[in-house]
């Protein structure tokens, strides 16, 4: 990507946007990309405030403990059923405020054993992204605090819908969410395996 008029032996050339994003993902961000054929393309980069500190909302799934951008959060919600639609052979929606938004399991979404993906109950958080509007369902929220970001890529490796680790004060490591990874991932086709299994923390 180059924004120069003209390429010479020595400037112009540009920087590939693999090594951009690799380099936005390192300092704990992220890059999105907008393309319309003939208008042109946006470019949005997120960067965390700080490199080291997140402001986050503590969540139970399960038996594991993640930890929520507090950011991205617009609201919490607890649905009733019929609130809740499935949409295709592995989707469900959540009717809210007069549209419908995607609903993730983040059990589902992170490969743990989970029951029916449109069962009610537990607690929905409205998230909003780069992506759009989507409705994550966790069972429960133990609270909001800042909390110290551990690369989990550089320690074990990179995995689909977590950005990083951290770890609380009671010496438990909880996985941070990554919630545009999440929301892509619900958007294509279910893999036929994942590339690396997601480590097992509570």
């Amino acid at each position: 990507f180059s924004t120069a008029d003209a390429v010479s032996d020595i400037s112009g050339r540009g920087v590939g946007m693999d090594v951009v994003r690799r380099s936005i993902q390192a300092l704990g961000g992220r890059i999105g990309i907008n393309s319309r054929p003939g208008e042109g393309s946006t470019f949005t980069l997120s960067l965390p405030l700080t490199l080291a500190v997140l402001d986050g909302m503590v969540l139970t799934v399960g038996d594991h403990t993640l930890v929520a951008p507090i950011n991205v959060i617009v609201e919490t919600l607890q649905p009733k059923a019929a609130d809740i639609r499935s949409l295709g052979p592995r989707g469900s929606v959540l009717a809210c405020r007069g549209s419908h938004v995607p609903l993730i399991d983040v059990a589902t979404a992170l490969g743990w054993k989970s029951s029916d993906q449109g069962r009610p109950g537990g607690v929905t958080l409205l998230v909003e992204s780069e992506m759009g509007l989507a409705a994550l369902r966790v069972d429960g929220i133990q609270g909001q605090r800042q909390v110290v970001i551990k690369s989990l890529e550089q320690n074990y490796g990179a995995v689909e819908g977590v950005a990083a680790a951290t770890i609380l004060g009671d010496g438990r490591v909880a996985l941070i969410l990554d919630v545009d990874g999440l929301i892509a991932a619900r958007a294509r086709p279910a893999p036929a395996a994942p590339v690396l299994p997601l480590p097992q923390v509570s």
